[in-house]
């Protein structure tokens, strides 16, 4: 898994891109943004590995496997803001939004006290997703 998405990492225009690369591509950006400043809630591989496993109905195992996977793709990709922009063009919205409110309702969970605006900001400007389409799951009561 993964080899093809590095080839076309190098080249997307030169080949179209197949959705079935989306999770590992996407999971890929999720590791790349926790090695950045943004996210420090981000920054240690559990949590990925919980939003992978949230997100895609994964065992533990199964999500330390695949951020393993993403870690190599990630080392291949090009500079943050171009992998994001080819993401956003070859990944599914549907994809994109998905993985943001996993993303969103994970680190909520590991750290309640989380800035909003600037989860907001990140979904928005590196996973493409409108800022009204996060609006999270409020706790009743």
């Amino acid at each position: 898994m993964g080899r093809n998405l590095r080839f076309w990492l190098a080249a997307p225009d030169a080949a179209p891109f197949d959705p079935g690369d989306a999770p590992v591509a996407l999971g890929a950006l999720l590791v790349r943004l926790s090695r950045s400043d943004l996210t420090c809630a981000l920054a240690a591989p559990p949590v990925i590995d919980a939003i992978l496993a949230r997100r895609y109905d994964l065992t533990a195992q199964e999500a330390a496997e695949m951020r393993e996977t993403c870690e190599r793709i990630e080392r291949a990709a090009p500079d943050t803001s171009r992998f994001a922009a080819i993401l956003h063009a070859a990944v599914d919205y549907h994809e994109r939004h998905a993985l943001a409110l996993s993303l969103w309702e994970e680190i909520c969970r590991e750290a309640p006290l989380t800035d909003e605006a600037r989860l907001t900001l990140l979904a928005q400007s590196v996973l493409g997703v409108h800022p009204a389409d996060l609006i999270p799951p409020r706790r009743a009561g």
